[in-house]
């Protein structure tokens, strides 16, 4: 996908401006009105990729003649004053500067708890003219209050790009505080929206100041991209050993073996880690049992492994889980003399732990792999069958 100058995709918005742009002369009233439900029905996020393609073009109100001066948006014979903000906002876009700070002036007349203006005037915040600068922080200003935090809580995800931008950073500062201070429960309102920009968004700003929740609250969504962000959260040195300690067993449970890792590797960093280092060997990917011996190796714990497997498959009733690490470990570590206990599992009544098994089994004592390949086939799993033994020209294992 191609991209503009300032590095966002194309707006599917600015086909439709463009076209109201060009029926201006003919109809400005029809028009004005077309503008201010494209616009008022935007996104954000939107609105952003709108500025970055309208103001590269040369298609403006003011190029085409339709606007030049403040009286065009006030005059008897031009916009009607219900469509006159949505002019205004435009014009904020305008290549213009002249036109970019008539329509910031316009906008920042409009009552405080008119919500509409203030995306428009957030983006005037990295103007690169300073009255025009100064215009929009005046206004935004006057409508930073207790009473706008949940405006500002849906525009989160607008205010993380924003933030990019460097001539907007120093009242973006002070919109951070109104948000940390007064916006909590707004923001907690949107980690339960169905929005996933304004969930990861509201998230992100939440574990500044509740990073236990907040990390909780990302592995409790089924947003991959989320666990990963609260991974990265939860073995940051931000949080005091106390706040890891609650929330590395969400890293531990995760059904991604990369978050898993990154757990173990905090662990490897604490004293008092071992214990979660030794239930780490018996995890189900190869890698994290890998590190984890490791880490306990480096500690001076020389002598567990392949110990530790052969006592969990002793166990009475381990569950599916352990099985699958053990076998794994056997696997990795084991001998001939394992393979007794490996054959008793190989009708087990989980498919997964049957595959590991069996693939267990291949490594250990390939020979005895073969003379059972007439059961391996007969098996209802297929990712139990798939560890059937190669024969060569094509042969299946059966020998038919």
């Amino acid at each position: 996908m191609t991209r503009d100058a300032d590095g966002f995709s194309p707006s599917p918005l600015l086909d439709s401006v463009v076209r109201v742009t060009h029926t201006w002369a003919d109809e400005p009233a029809l028009a004005a009105r077309r503008l201010d439900v494209l616009l008022r029905a935007a996104a954000p996020a939107e609105l952003m990729r709108l500025e970055s393609g309208y103001r590269a073009r040369h298609y403006s109100l003011g190029f085409l003649g339709a606007i030049s001066s403040p009286e065009d948006l006030t005059g008897d014979d031009a916009v009607p004053g219900n469509h006159v903000l949505a002019v205004a906002a435009l014009m904020s876009f305008d290549r213009s500067g002249y036109l970019r700070e008539t329509g910031v002036a316009r906008l920042a007349q409009a009552p405080e708890q008119d919500s509409f203006p203030v995306p428009f005037l957030l983006l005037r915040l990295n103007d690169p003219v300073g009255h025009v600068r100064d215009l929009a922080r005046d206004a935004v200003t006057a409508r930073l209050g207790p009473g706008h935090a949940d405006l500002l809580v849906e525009l989160l995800p607008f205010l993380d790009k924003l933030r990019g931008r460097r001539r907007a950073g120093r009242l973006l500062t002070v919109v951070e505080d109104l948000l940390l201070g007064s916006g909590t429960p707004a923001m907690w309102e949107g980690v339960r929206s169905g929005d996933a920009p304004l969930r990861a968004s509201c998230l992100r700003w939440l574990a500044r100041t509740d990073p236990v929740p907040a990390v909780t609250a990302a592995f409790a969504t089924r947003d991959p991209a989320l666990w990963q962000w609260a991974a990265r959260t939860a073995t940051s040195t931000r949080l005091t050993p106390a706040e890891q300690d609650a929330v590395l067993p969400c890293l531990e449970r995760s059904s991604s073996p990369r978050i898993r890792l990154r757990g173990l590797r905090a662990r490897a960093r604490r004293a008092d880690g071992e214990p979660h280092l030794r239930r780490a060997m018996l995890d189900k990917d190869a890698l994290v049992r890998y590190h984890a011996r490791a880490a306990l190796y480096a500690r001076g714990q020389t002598d567990l492994a392949p110990q530790v497997y052969r006592d969990a498959l002793k166990a009475a009733s381990p569950p599916d889980a352990v099985l699958i690490g053990a076998l794994g470990g056997l696997a990795d570590l084991g001998a001939a003399a394992d393979v007794p206990r490996v054959l008793d599992l190989l009708a087990h009544p989980r498919v997964r732990v049957r595959a590991e098994a069996w693939r267990t089994l291949g490594i250990l004592d390939p020979r005895e792999l073969e003379r059972r390949a007439a059961l391996l086939t007969g098996d209802p799993g297929g990712k139990v069958r798939r560890h059937l033994p190669a024969r060569p020209n094509g042969m299946s294992a059966s020998g038919s």
